[in-house]
């Protein structure tokens, strides 16, 4: 298979996977509500347990996916969460609807490294290519870019299912999830090969990739491109807060909480316009430069946070929020497509999902802290401080980016990014055989023998 079709098959089912995650994951706690009565306090436990599960076996479903291959990978995933909405429609109990709910959160964990795991090949092979990128003709984003998009556009489709369907007919848009999981399984079952490429052989039709093979010392990712993507992890903590501070801010100012709604609109129509552009501003900035950016642009929307939960206005309260949020959306398109295709051509294929696993759970686990921590600090300080302690991840991130763009090593050779090559110095003309070093000793021999006889 090529890496175009390939490339289209994989965009389609991503599409198709954030259909059925946005029509049920972001409520399964009005579901909660509705058919058990549970508690707000029960309710952000089941919430959070599902991120930190999800979140947190990304790493594993990556090494996995290395191990197994990212076709397995794929498919366990769609089968496991096809499963756990049929659980999750019909769960009896609370315990059982707790397990669905977690299910749902290791399939995910399951088939997102693999899918990053081809996307990345696609990429390092595309950028591998004989043309520059710059030179291409802008008709396509990159493709961690074009993944962005395809999500993007299948979650605003499920969230719209979703608000409408829900929770009246929960039962039927949960089957319906699942139904759409266990096609996304058969298709790519038949349209995927069958057969995995022996692992670090690049795309068919593709030049071998530019990473040195794994004997060498570069085949792990270098210090920049851990520190750029450490800096990029730091984004998410900043993405979460949209959904935690903003609403209480808003229950906070007597607005009904539906808004909600409104921040992710505006999130989603952002990525689906900017997306696009963005990710061909990237390859003229570089990527350790466009995760610099990114990671500024998440600061600076954790600092306009702060100052819409400090504003009495309420326009000027709806402003800051609507700035935060375009700030958010600005910074995970520049910065984790950017970091994502660093890892991907960092080193070992052998180990691409694994990476790219870990850029995904490490940034879950500063989210996951930082909410917390923001959380207790509203609390106990208010709304303003809890917003500035989580600029405080954004800031150190920023500080990690810098040094890793900084670093010329870590720099992806390209072409067009005026690699000089080392002079050849056997194209030198030789003047002589002789070395040399022996024509200065022959020469002072000389002139200590004329001064001997001058003594004489």
């Amino acid at each position: 298979m090529s890496t175009a079709p390939r490339l289209r098959v994989l965009l389609l089912a991503q599409a198709a996977f954030m259909v059925g995650f946005s029509s049920v994951v972001p409520f399964i706690a009005v579901l909660a509500d509705a058919r058990f009565g549970l508690g707000p306090a029960a309710v952000g436990a089941i919430v959070g347990a599902r991120v930190a599960v999800q979140q947190g076996l990304f790493l594993v479903g990556g090494a996995l996916a290395d191990r197994f291959g990212p076709r397995a990978l794929l498919l366990s995933g769609c089968a496991v969460r096809a499963a756990g909405s049929v659980l999750l429609a019909f769960a009896p109990t609370p315990a059982v609807f707790v397990a669905a709910v977690l299910i749902i959160g290791v399939a995910g964990a399951l088939f997102s490294p693999a899918v990053d795991a081809y996307v990345g090949a696609v990429d390092t092979a595309v950028r591998s290519a004989p043309a520059p990128v710059q030179t291409r003709p802008i008709a396509a984003p990159t493709p961690f870019a074009a993944l962005a998009l395809a999500g993007e556009a299948g979650g605003i489709v499920g969230a719209v299912v979703g608000a409408v369907m829900m929770p009246v007919h929960a039962v039927p848009v949960v089957v319906g999830a699942s139904i759409v999981f266990a096609i996304a399984l058969a298709v790519l079952a038949g349209l995927l090969p069958g057969r995995e490429t022996p692992r670090g052989t690049p795309l068919p039709g593709a030049r071998p990739a530019a990473t040195p093979p794994p004997s060498t010392p570069r085949a792990r990712p270098g210090r920049a491109v851990i520190l750029s993507a450490t800096g990029a992890a730091t984004v998410l903590a900043v993405y979460t807060q949209l959904f935690s501070l903003l609403p209480t801010e808003m229950a906070a100012r007597d607005i009904d909480g539906g808004w909600v709604g409104g921040v992710s609109v505006v999130l989603s129509v952002t990525i689906l316009t900017l997306q696009w552009p963005l990710s061909r501003l990237v390859e003229r900035l570089t990527r350790p430069r466009a995760v610099v950016v990114g990671v500024a642009a998440a600061l600076l929307a954790a600092l306009v946070g702060a100052g819409a939960a400090a504003t009495a206005d309420p326009f000027s309260f709806a402003g800051a929020a609507v700035l935060a949020t375009i700030a958010t959306a600005v910074a995970i398109m520049l910065a984790t497509p950017s970091a994502q295709s660093l890892l991907a051509g960092a080193g070992s294929a052998a180990r691409r999902a694994t990476r790219l696993g870990a850029l995904a759970s490490g940034g879950g686990l500063l989210a996951l802290g930082a909410s917390t921590l923001s959380g207790a600090v509203a609390a106990g300080i208010g709304l303003p401080a809890a917003w500035l302690t989580a600029a405080l991840l954004p800031a150190a991130g920023l500080v990690f980016a810098c040094i890793g763009a900084r670093t010329p090593a870590d720099s992806h050779p390209r072409k067009d990014h005026h690699d000089h090559p080392s002079p050849i110095l056997e194209d030198r003309p030789h003047r002589s055989e002789r070395p040399r070093s022996a024509r200065p000793v022959g020469l002072l021999r000389r002139r200590l023998d004329g001064a001997r006889r001058g003594i004489r």
